[in-house]
């Protein structure tokens, strides 16, 4: 697996650039877009963005409300959305799979509905991004980071257990989670390295204060990949990524 991915770390960085010049001529759209739940009472949201830059945070009216600038009509976001039995599905991915895109020419604004239970999916495939799920009622959570940065914020009110699964790929991420709940990270080898803020090692996982002793466990379990991930369970501010 880890030839695999820095097999692809290096070829995006040649062909990146050269996608740059050649899209540099073209004018950028942008088009905002707004999902409502409808009968849904809950949702599973996958977000497959093949490169670029994410934005992404809870507080939403509606199931989803963003805003997503492209410079090619290919890249334009496709949305499919259906409820099956009050369960809404909805993904959002490129029209064309991009698998290569300078991070500059595609960036999407997304926010999500606070407080419908959501099980959420986000393939990032190559560039940036910035999870801010403070405001988003989780039920899962999986992440694949491909290829690029990512913060990642899990603070925020828990009010039942999580699992969250995250694909380190290639590349640095840092994570920030929450000290009022209980929190226990599992981190699979990889070539990567890990520094844990406020957590202590207890066996093959990292814990903080609250595991153990409280009734909310959030589950994390972190494939380190190629690269770097940062795990802060501080409750300190941060600035935005992107």
């Amino acid at each position: 697996m880890n030839k695999g991915l820095l097999a692809r770390a290096l070829m995006l960085s040649g062909l990146l650039a050269a996608l740059s010049a050649c899209d540099e001529g073209v004018a950028l759209q942008t088009e905002s877009k707004t999902i409502a739940a409808g009968e849904a009472k809950s949702a599973d949201v996958t977000l497959n963005m093949g490169a670029g830059r994410l934005s992404l945070e809870g507080g939403a009216a509606e199931l989803l409300e963003g805003t997503f600038r492209f410079r090619r009509e290919r890249y334009r976001p496709e949305f499919d959305y259906r409820v099956f039995a009050e369960r809404g599905e909805l993904v959002v991915r490129h029209r064309r799979r991009l698998g290569f895109l300078n991070s500059g020419r595609n960036v999407w604004h997304v926010r999500l509905h606070e407080g419908l239970p959501i099980s959420l999916k986000v393939d990032l495939g190559a560039g940036e991004s910035d999870l801010d799920l403070r405001r988003v009622n989780l039920e899962r959570l999986d992440i694949d980071m491909g290829v690029g940065e990512m913060t990642l914020d899990l603070r925020g009110a828990w009010t039942r257990d999580c699992q969250v699964s995250i694909d380190g790929g290639v590349g640095s991420g840092r994570i920030y989670l929450p000290t009022a709940v209980g929190v226990r990270v599992h981190v699979d080898g990889g070539l990567g390295s890990i520094h844990a803020d406020g957590l202590v090692k207890q066996g093959g996982y990292y814990v903080n204060d609250a595991y153990g002793r409280v009734p909310v466990t959030l589950e994390v379990r972190v494939d380190a990949g190629i690269g770097s991930i940062e795990l802060r369970a501080t409750g300190e501010e941060r600035g935005r990524a992107i």
